[in-house]
């Protein structure tokens, strides 16, 4: 299972960036292109990297 970060709205978005993650460095993406985001193999490294980006919100999505 890996996790994705994406906002928390009703019509999600989602972060693409680079890693290492850095603050204010990512852009948003309209529909999920799996090949473009960055995966984490459990929650706390994708917590990790959302701080790291300066994420005031951000929500988990399980791929699998």
């Amino acid at each position: 299972m890996d996790y994705i970060l994406a906002t928390t709205h009703d019509k999600v978005k989602w972060y693409k960036f680079s890693i290492p993650p850095v603050k204010g460095g990512y852009e948003l993406l309209n529909e999920l292109d799996l090949t473009q985001v960055p995966h984490y193999g459990d929650k706390e490294s994708a917590k990790v990297a959302a701080r790291a980006l300066g994420l005031a919100t951000w929500r988990y999505v399980k791929i699998g």
